[in-house]
C-alpha cells in the first residue's frame, strides 16, 4: 500500500450528510472512507472484510451496514465513493505536478551548477604556469643569496698594522718570562718555570 496525500474532509458537508447516522455508524463510516483512500478508491464488497475495517463484529456490522452502504457505489464486487474518488484524483494530480516541478527545478539547478563550474575549471590551468614560474624565480633568488660570499669590510690601507691589545701585551710578557726561565734552567736553577704561575692576572693563550 503506497503512501497517499492527506484526505480532504469537508466538515460541513460531512455533518450535513450524516445526520441520520448514529455515533457508531459515523465511526464505521469514517474508518471505511480512510481505508478506501489508502486503497486507491475501492474496497471489496464483502461483509467480513468491511466489518474488520470498521472494527466491528460481523454480526454487528450486518445490523448497521444497511444505512452505511447507501453512501457507496457497489459494482463488480467492490464499493466506491464518488466524492472520495474525485478528491483522490485531485490530490494525485497535485502530487504529480509537484514532483514534476521538483524534478525540473533539480535539473535546472544541476545545469546551472555545471555551467558555473566549467569556466572555473577551465581557468585553473592558465594560472598553473604562472605559479610555477613564480616558484622557480623564488628558488633562483634563494640560491643566489645563499651562494653569494659574505660582504667584505673596507680595504686596509698599505702599511696598516693591527693595534696591540691587552692579550698581545700579556703574551709578550709571558714570552719574555719563559725566555728568562729557559736561561735559568740552563744554568741549573730549580725554581725556573714557576714565575708565570705567580701572575694570576696573566694567562697564556
Amino acid at each position: 500500500m503506497s503512501e497517499r496525500p492527506f484526505m480532504q474532509l469537508y466538515v460541513s458537508d460531512f455533518v450535513g450528510d450524516t445526520l441520520q447516522l448514529s455515533t457508531e455508524q459515523i465511526g464505521a463510516y469514517m474508518l471505511i472512507l480512510m481505508a478506501m483512500w489508502n486503497a486507491g478508491g475501492r474496497l471489496p464488497d464483502n461483509d467480513a472484510k468491511l466489518a474488520r475495517v470498521a472494527r466491528l463484529s460481523l454480526k454487528r456490522w450486518r445490523v448497521i451496514s444497511a444505512d452505511l452502504l447507501t453512501f457507496f457505489d457497489r459494482e463488480a464486487g467492490e464499493i466506491g465513493h464518488k466524492r472520495l474518488t474525485k478528491e483522490l484524483h485531485k490530490a494525485k494530480a497535485k502530487s504529480e505536478a509537484r514532483t514534476a516541478a521538483g524534478a525540473r527545478g533539480g535539473a535546472a539547478t544541476a545545469l546551472k551548477t555545471k555551467a558555473h563550474g566549467a569556466p572555473n575549471a577551465g581557468s585553473l590551468p592558465r594560472h598553473l604556469p604562472d605559479s610555477r614560474n613564480q616558484n622557480e624565480k623564488a628558488s633562483g633568488l634563494s640560491r643566489e643569496r645563499t651562494e653569494q660570499p659574505p660582504p667584505r669590510g673596507p680595504k686596509k690601507p698599505a702599511g696598516w698594522i693591527r693595534p696591540k691589545t691587552h692579550a698581545d701585551a700579556a703574551n709578550a710578557i709571558i714570552e719574555e718570562i719563559r725566555i728568562h726561565d729557559r736561561s735559568r734552567t740552563a744554568a741549573g736553577d730549580e725554581g725556573a718555570g714557576r714565575d708565570v704561575l705567580m701572575l694570576p692576572a696573566i694567562r697564556p693563550d
